[in-house]
């Protein structure tokens, strides 16, 4: 009899675990496909709406391990129009893009991106003006929207962006700005990352690191 009820407790247990693990990997499926989904909607589109917040990289309130890690090398081979091309993940991929009409408060500009070869990015890459920007992004989703973590190195190490792309200009203007956050620097175009790589790091930058740190 003891015997049948440990057998029983066992199988129990075991259908338990089988059931806890089909629930996880269904989770894990569905959020593939959303956060695929995510990035061709974003690809596709012509018009760009991004927020971008200055942040502490030692005060990320999220797994980063969890998320796709994105090696970025980013070069701008014109500044106006703005003309950038990316070799990814040490040349896995290449892409090209032009940025244009951007709005006075600096959410919303047209623009083009697509793949290239990288005997296109070598031949472009002749052109170059400015720094090269390194780059490591951490890019996942959280709810309904593509977050983008982005931790510079070389020249502009010490500096990380908190970058979120929106459907709508609606959806970008209700959201709420997060309290782990330093700074919105949306509308500041000397946190864009053609600035960037003309200038460097902006001076601003170390005023608002010593703002946060009276806060803690």
């Amino acid at each position: 009899m003891k015997k049948n009820i440990c057998i029983n407790f066992l199988v129990i247990v075991l259908i338990l675990i089988i059931i806890v693990t089909i629930i996880i990997a269904l989770k894990n499926i569905i959020y593939d496909i959303n956060y695929v989904n995510k990035i061709n909607s974003i690809m596709a589109d012509t018009v760009e709406i991004e927020k971008k917040w200055l942040i502490d990289k030692d005060k990320i309130p999220y797994d980063l391990s969890n998320s796709e890690i994105i090696e970025i090398e980013q070069t701008y081979i014109c500044f106006s129009p703005e003309i950038r091309v990316r070799k990814i993940n040490n040349g896995k991929e290449y892409t090209f893009a032009v940025k244009t009409n951007i709005t006075s408060d600096g959410m919303i500009r047209d623009e083009i991106e697509d793949f290239i070869t990288q005997e296109e990015y070598n031949n472009l890459m002749k052109k170059q003006e400015g720094n090269t920007i390194y780059k490591t992004r951490y890019q996942f989703l959280d709810g309904d929207y593509l977050l983008a973590v982005d931790i510079f190195s070389g020249e502009l190490k010490g500096l990380a962006y908190l970058e979120i792309e929106f459907e709508n200009q609606e959806e970008a203007d209700n959201f709420q700005t997060p309290n782990w956050v330093i700074k919105d620097v949306t509308s500041d175009l000397n946190y864009k990352n053609g600035h960037l790589a003309r200038y460097g790091i902006p001076d601003s930058f170390f005023e608002y690191i010593k703002e946060s740190l009276k806060n803690i």
